[in-house]
């Protein structure tokens, strides 16, 4: 059953209005920024519009090697930990069984950008997955608030190929979000039977050898990675608020960046974990 919030869009609209006119106050007024290459959402993160039932929303469909120069290297490893006989593993490595019992192509990374914590628009969705061997980035992109429910839709049809998904936070922040907006646009959604997330897992296996464990301290100490010219979410919502307004892409471009760098991350780490078994 679909719960539907008595929602007055205009008013909501009407404040999401005011706040991007309050980003580029604050902004205007603000320090100088490191300069970052101009132009347009084509041009920065090449894409295409989709049209898709009654509405459309801008997709950048991607093969992740030509993101990433590594990503063979990589990609094959996690399929060789997949494809791999499991040996007996500790009981905190338990969540990960259900990664064995499908095939690469049923498993999904998702990773959401909003534009704030609770019962607020989405705007950008990303997903990683393997088809045929090779490994793609697939990031679904609201580029007004009235766009936000032709993703949705979307992306309620695309999960249904999938039987794992694995998040990061996904158990108190990313499920929920969807089952939100999915419910003020009146969507019935059934996400995939099984979900891993890697965040209580992380606190379980890698204990007290990290400071903490937030995603991009997991990616220094594990995935031995520092972000270069990354974002801080932050700062994404003001920046969402601000291309909404502008039209100008050129911070949006980052916060694709930002996403891609989240996704591969979530790859990676269950790289790590199913090779150390010890």
């Amino acid at each position: 059953m679909v719960i539907r919030y008595r929602n007055d869009l205009r008013r909501e609209l009407e404040i999401l209005k005011k706040k991007a006119e309050d980003v580029f106050k604050r902004r205007s007024q603000g320090p100088t920024q490191v300069e970052r290459p101009t132009g347009t959402l084509q041009a920065l993160v090449p894409g295409k519009q989709i049209e898709f039932e009654s509405g459309c929303f801008y997709r950048v469909l991607t093969g992740a090697e030509d993101i990433w120069e590594d990503t063979e290297t990589f990609h094959r490893e996690y399929l060789r930990v997949l494809s791999n006989p499991f040996p007996p593993i500790r009981p905190e490595q338990e969540p990960l069984k259900v990664l064995q019992n499908v095939s690469p192509q049923e498993i999904c990374y998702l990773d959401l950008e909003t534009t704030g914590l609770n019962m607020v628009p989405l705007f950008l969705v990303g997903l990683m997955y393997t088809v045929r061997e090779k490994l793609f980035v697939d990031q679904l992109f609201a580029r007004d608030y009235t766009e936000e429910t032709v993703v949705l839709t979307f992306l309620k049809d695309a999960l249904k190929k999938f039987k794992v998904l694995v998040t990061f936070n996904g158990i108190h922040f990313d499920l929920p979000f969807l089952f939100d907006r999915m419910s003020v646009a009146a969507l019935d959604f059934s996400p995939p039977d099984f979900h891993v997330d890697l965040l209580p897992l992380s606190r379980i296996l890698v204990k007290g050898t990290t400071p903490n464990h937030k995603l991009q301290t997991l990616e220094a100490y594990l995935c031995q990675r520092k972000r270069i010219g990354d974002v801080s979410g932050s700062e994404i919502p003001d920046i969402y608020h601000e291309f909404v307004r502008t039209g100008e892409a050129k911070d949006v471009a980052v916060v694709f960046h930002h996403n891609r760098l989240d996704l591969l991350t979530m790859l990676q780490l269950v790289t790590v974990f199913l090779s150390d078994r010890d």
